[in-house]
């Protein structure tokens, strides 16, 4: 279960109720547009020949390996991080690990390569054009250390990425395991698809729990009724919010394992709404991922005092899966407060005073409150935020779901490459 609280907004002065509750016309008219943009990321959580596909496969190569490694950027690894992040413990080494090389780095890629045993490793090499230059040369990185210790491709290989492009011209070639990234799913809105859920099961993670949260969100999010659609009433928030000058969202979970969440929804809020709108006006939101408490001694100075340009939106987990209260060691007045209060109670304490502080300041701040960190919340959370920055696109008069700003980069990228060969 997802639960909002909007009211420190309100209380904030900065968007009244009235101004909230008077977006609700443009609800059903924004639902067609989306529709016409004929996106996938919200149709392809009801494939049930994806699901069983993705569950063959990982049964059998269960035991088969001590390490499964991705090869991906961007879209095609935060959402897997995410996931990872949020159901393995940090300090034990699981059965299988997921490691995620998000980066190319020659020093990151060496290490990695030093710490792994071959014989024992799958790679995913995820890229939905197939020709990411990034993965790729991650792709032709490993492969020629497979090759040199003489292992077969495909049983140490499997291809996630679209139907056309060089890594299904090499699959089709060499016989290496492929799964499709549907050719209407952004790379960014892909983790309910095979790029995200392929590494989640061979760890193990139950996906079809992860898949029924997600559907329970997509139905609030293709609800005409205001008061059901979660995802409206936070795109509706972060719009007003923006069109007062607070156009910086901070994403402040009070979980550690949602930590890595925050860069999930970064590059989300980035990458869709960062655009010139209709009239080549300069629109966006910019993200900022935090942490409480580990940011209240970082960055809330600035949230607090700095710039009134920042709406936070935090984070919470009602009910944590372990709970112990702080044993008080040293008995004192400057310890009394903690006698007989746990380590859960004193982060929700902690959270609502920030949130507190924040509003008798003027700065709007929100609630996203899940009941447990569950698998089924996980994929309710991913929807509700995928389906919010849908509907922002709307409200910002851009397309969601293109990225033009990156694609000169990529061009001069590789024009840059051919002046410095080696």
């Amino acid at each position: 279960m997802i639960d909002f609280d909007f009211s420190n907004v309100f209380r904030s002065g900065v968007v009244s109720r009235a101004d909230f509750e008077s977006q609700e016309g443009k609800l059903d008219s924004f639902l067609k547009q989306i529709d016409a943009r004929n996106q996938g990321f919200y149709r392809v959580i009801d494939d049930e020949e994806m699901v069983t596909d993705i569950e063959a496969f990982s049964k059998s190569v269960k035991g088969k390996y001590d390490d499964i490694v991705v090869c991906g950027i961007g879209g095609s690894a935060l959402g897997t991080i995410t996931l990872r992040d949020a159901f393995a413990n940090f300090f034990e080494k699981s059965k299988v690990g997921l490691h995620v090389l998000e980066n190319i780095d020659p020093v990151f890629l060496s290490e990695a390569l030093e710490a792994l045993n071959l014989k024992r490793t799958l790679f995913l090499v995820i890229s939905k054009s197939g020709g990411t230059p990034e993965t790729l040369a991650q792709y032709f990185f490993f492969r020629q250390h497979l090759d040199k210790a003489g292992l077969v491709a495909k049983d140490h290989l499997v291809f996630i990425t679209g139907e056309k492009g060089l890594l299904r011209e090499v699959a089709d070639q060499d016989g290496i395991p492929t799964f499709s990234v549907p050719e209407d799913v952004g790379g960014r809105f892909s983790v309910l698809t095979p790029v995200g859920l392929l590494p989640a099961a061979l760890v193990g993670l139950d996906i079809r729990a992860l898949l029924q949260g997600a559907r329970s969100m997509r139905d609030a999010f293709l609800s005409v009724d205001f008061e059901e659609n979660k995802p409206f009433q936070l795109a509706v928030l972060q719009w007003l919010c923006s069109e007062k000058g607070y156009s910086n969202n901070v994403l402040m979970p009070y979980v550690m394992k949602l930590r890595t969440f925050a860069g999930w929804f970064a590059q989300l809020l980035a990458e869709s709404t960062g655009k010139f709108n209709s009239k080549g006006k300069s629109v966006g939101l910019t993200p900022i991922a935090s942490l409480g408490v580990t940011d209240q001694h970082s960055q809330l100075q600035l949230f607090a005092e700095g710039p009134k340009d920042k709406l936070v939106l935090f984070l919470q987990v009602e009910k944590f899966s372990y709970d112990m209260e702080i044993p008080v060691l040293v008995e004192s007045d400057k310890t009394r407060f903690l006698k007989g209060v746990s380590f859960q109670n004193l982060l929700h304490a902690e959270n609502k005073a920030t949130a507190e502080s924040l509003t008798e300041g003027g700065r709007p701040n929100l609630m996203i409150s899940l009941d447990t960190l569950s698998l089924e919340n996980m994929g309710g959370l991913f929807l509700l935020f995928e389906g919010a920055t849908a509907f922002l696109g709307e409200f910002l008069d851009i397309n969601t779901f293109d990225q033009p700003g990156v694609e000169r980069s990529k061009v001069l990228t590789r024009e840059s490459l051919s002046e410095c060969r080696l």
